[in-house]
């Protein structure tokens, strides 16, 4: 993918994307602490309770369970239905995206499942009736319960206006995707010693 001013697809760019959102990292940080009370282990559900997190990121999550190939959003958050304009809870993904981008999408849930590690993704939406805007969205792979395999994804999603200049999906795939990437424990770690100069939420 080509690079483009303020959407360069480097790895630099995906990392700078996590690290300057406190409310992001903040999330990511109590993963991997719920990860390292398990020994190493997946965390559970039941580690990963939404009362932990700060209060502002909770409209921004979602929780989605893996039944078979597909993928049912058990939670979503008020600023999500604000953005698409309906309550995606008990919906399947591939009720709620075009069928083009079913194959895409559900592969990145699928990929942080099996390997059991975050998953940040970047790219284009457009909600119905709404310009285009970008988004950064982070998966987190969670048990049901300990020492079982991951069989859900809790996450959330920012979404705004394109850097001034950018042009529409410049550098993404046909189907709005900039890059996604696993992020390794290093990635992780580095990520999140840095929280203290992330932005205000």
């Amino acid at each position: 993918m080509g690079m483009q001013p303020g959407w360069e697809n480097t790895i630099d760019a995906d990392l700078a994307a996590l690290t300057t959102d406190r409310g992001m990292l903040a999330l990511l940080r109590h993963w991997c602490q719920a990860r390292a009370a398990n020994g190493g282990a997946l965390p559970a559900r039941a580690q990963m309770d939404p009362c932990d997190l700060p209060r502002s990121i909770l409209p921004f999550m979602f929780i989605y369970e893996r039944l078979g190939d597909r993928l049912r959003c058990r939670l979503s958050g008020t600023r999500m239905r604000d953005l698409f304009g309906n309550d995606g809870t008990g919906q399947f993904l591939d009720q709620m995206i075009a069928p083009h981008s079913v194959p895409g999408r559900s592969a990145l849930f699928h990929r942080t499942l099996d390997g059991g590690l975050p998953l940040l993704y970047r790219g284009f939406l457009v909600p119905v009736g709404k310009g285009w805007r970008g988004f950064n969205r982070l998966l987190l792979p969670v048990a049901v319960r300990a020492g079982e395999p991951a069989t859900q994804v809790m996450g959330m999603v920012r979404v705004f206006d394109p850097p001034p200049g950018a042009a529409v999906l410049a550098g993404a795939d046909a189907d709005g995707l900039l890059s996604a990437r696993l992020l390794e424990d290093s990635e992780c770690r580095a990520a999140i010693d840095g929280l203290g100069s992330g932005r205000v939420l």
